[in-house]
């Protein structure tokens, strides 16, 4: 479709009156002939007399269409090619490592795709091109081991690789642990069916310890609604145990004796002892609630843990954490005496501020009921951007973590006192304080074998309509070349045809 940019110019074409005028203006009069009869004259003498010939109205045509050009090339002209929005086709997109399972389940959603031209790519880097027809007749090993990139992630790389005014068809598993990160925001037309695995369910170890003579684990259990902890504590020796316990390397490891099902490569068993200190300074009362906290903590979990408390000059690298109840920091040497992987939990010093808030806890503790917040001292976040952990009702951090030389800090904005908090008199309060005791350690097999599930209501990222409309904008095809050219080769012609008028 022929545009023009800026169509203002196209006043010029009003200058054609300019040469018009001037070839009437030179139209010469016929002359006057003095003779002395007018029967010596024919009838073709009559046309003599006339001065206009075809090559003037040639000349001017040209000189017109010149004023004509110059007015188009200022005007911008350029051919649109609007994109058809309409345009048939799309993408069917599969995970290579489930097709099996998923072409069993949309078979005809699929085959009627590929009947009317969809081409088929496989979820995942790079989104490579595959033939239906191989792919039903090849052999394909399910790997359980490997580590894919997550959902997201993939839909964030085909929003970039899939070509414009394309549908993107997605057959995927529901799995939760799929889903990772942030969902994007994507500019393609997108439909996603997703379904439950036929392995919906899975059992394995997560951690592993020594307790006495015995060996105490959590079991973790899951399935599309749910993932469970159960802890359990089992003899070693005992030949009708489903537990198989070896040594190798130096190290105690627990499996499955039959780990068919999972293929869980053994869990190391943790034989370290925990060992916390104290330093009480003024904070007696504090100090006693803690002690209890931990106490319970232990008689829970059943773990090696070793509790003392220290004055200010011994800390040292044999703490695993230090709870330092006091406003007035550790020397920086002393801090340094702390090995690589503890932990420092420090209170914050400041004006205290009287507050009715609530303490909110992370994920794990959203579930507990709310516990009153009376007094804090304001949190300093610098430069460091410490990650929050606790924080109060407004949004304000309670307790947040900072690494320093692979040193967890933990500040706290309150105190363990119930003038300051309900968090010493909730029940609770061991489970509350139970992470930052025992580090939750990351377990890969968590990751591997969770069969939880997403509804599929959840799963259809949101349209970004900015960038979709980017994405179908017209392509415009630049004219004024084509015009420049037609108005060189004019403009020799009428220089031509000027000097023959001559």
């Amino acid at each position: 479709m022929f545009q023009l940019i800026s169509p203002i110019w196209l006043l010029g074409i009003s200058g054609m009156i300019i040469p018009l005028l001037i070839h009437l203006w030179n139209v010469k009069k016929g002359k006057t002939l003095k003779i002395g009869s007018v029967s010596l004259l024919g009838e073709s003498s009559r046309q003599n007399a006339r001065s206009l010939r075809l090559l003037d109205l040639l000349l001017l045509l040209l000189r017109c269409l010149l004023i004509l050009l110059i007015s188009l090339v200022l005007a911008e002209p350029v051919w649109i090619n609007p994109n058809n929005s309409r345009e048939k086709g799309g993408w069917i997109l599969i995970e290579k490592n489930n097709f099996k399972e998923t072409y069993s389940k949309f078979q005809k959603e699929i085959d009627s795709l590929d009947q009317v031209g969809y081409d088929l790519h496989l979820f995942e880097a790079g989104f490579k091109s595959e033939e239906l027809d191989k792919l039903k007749d090849s052999e394909i090993t399910k790997n359980s081991t490997e580590n894919p990139l997550s959902y997201w992630s993939l839909l964030k790389m085909l929003n970039q690789e899939i070509p414009k005014n394309k549908e993107a068809h997605i057959f995927t598993p529901n799995q939760l642990n799929r889903f990772k990160g942030d969902r994007p925001e994507v500019a393609i037309k997108l439909h996603w069916k997703t379904y439950t695995p036929n392995d919906s369910s899975a059992q394995w170890i997560e951690s592993a310890w020594f307790k006495d003579d015995s060996v105490r684990a959590i079991i973790s259990q899951s399935n599309p609604k749910s993932l469970q902890r159960i802890p359990i504590t089992f003899d070693p020796s005992d030949k009708k145990s489903v537990f198989s316990l070896t040594f190798q390397d130096g190290l105690s490891r627990l499996s499955y004796k039959d780990d068919s099902a999972i293929r869980q490569k053994p869990v190391s068993i943790d034989t370290s002892t925990i060992r916390i200190a104290i330093y009480e300074d003024k904070f007696k009362k504090d100090a006693e609630y803690l002690r209890a906290a931990i106490n319970a903590i232990q008689k829970y979990t059943e773990r090696r843990i070793e509790l003392r408390l220290i004055n200010s000059e011994l800390i040292n690298g044999a703490q695993n954490i230090v709870f330092w109840l006091s406003e007035k920091m550790p020397a920086e040497f002393q801090i340094k005496n702390l090995g690589p992987g503890s932990s420092l939990f420090v209170y914050e010093k400041g004006k205290t501020e009287e507050i009715n808030s609530s303490v909110v806890f992370s994920e794990q503790a959203s579930q507990m009921e709310e516990i009153k917040l009376q007094k804090r001292v304001p949190a300093t976040r610098g430069p460091k951007n410490n990650y929050t952990i606790w924080e109060d009702g407004f949004g304000e951090p309670l307790l947040d973590l900072e690494i320093k030389n692979k040193l967890r800090i933990y500040h706290f904005y309150s105190r363990f006192n119930p003038e300051w908090n309900g968090l010493v008199w909730d029940e609770d309060f061991a489970k509350i304080l139970a992470p930052l005791i025992i580090p939750k350690i990351h377990n890969s097999f968590t990751e591997q074998f969770d069969r939880r599930s997403l509804a599929e209501s959840w799963i259809i990222p949101a349209r970004a309509e900015i960038k979709s409309q980017t994405a179908q904008k017209n392509t415009e095809s630049d004219l004024r070349h084509i015009f420049w050219i037609s108005l060189y080769f004019l403009f020799l012609g009428e220089r031509w045809l000027s000097f023959r008028r001559i």
